[in-house]
C-alpha cells in the first residue's frame, strides 16, 4: 500500500515550504560548490533528505535558470584578476623578447 501523492513521507510539508526551500538552493548556489551542497545546507534546516530538496529543486526550476555553482562574486573577481595578471605576464615576456633580453 502507497501513500498518497501528496502525503508522502513529508506530508507536514505544503507547497509554501517547498518554494521557499526551493528559493534558498536557488540563493546559495553561487556561494556552494555544488547543487549537492546546497540541498544539504537547506535540508539540514527542515530535517528532510537532500535528495528531496534536489527533486523539489529540479522539478521548480529549468536547468536554464540554474546559476552555476561556485560563482559567487569573489571568485569572479579572483578569476578576472588572474586572467588579467596572465596577460600582463605575457605581454612583459614579448616586451623582453624584442628587446632581446631571455626571460
Amino acid at each position: 500500500m502507497s501513500a498518497p501523492d501528496s502525503t508522502r513521507r513529508y506530508g507536514w510539508i505544503d507547497a509554501e515550504i517547498r518554494e521557499l526551500a526551493v528559493a534558498t538552493v536557488r540563493d546559495l548556489l553561487p556561494h556552494v560548490e555544488s547543487l549537492w551542497a546546497a540541498c544539504c545546507e537547506v535540508s539540514k534546516q527542515l530535517s528532510v533528505h537532500p535528495n528531496t530538496i534536489k527533486n523539489w529543486y529540479r522539478g521548480a526550476v529549468s536547468e536554464q535558470d540554474t546559476p552555476p555553482a561556485g560563482t559567487n562574486l569573489e571568485l569572479t573577481a579572483a578569476r578576472e584578476q588572474m586572467r588579467a595578471l596572465q596577460r600582463l605576464n605575457a605581454n612583459l615576456v614579448e616586451a623582453l623578447k624584442d628587446r632581446g633580453t631571455p626571460p
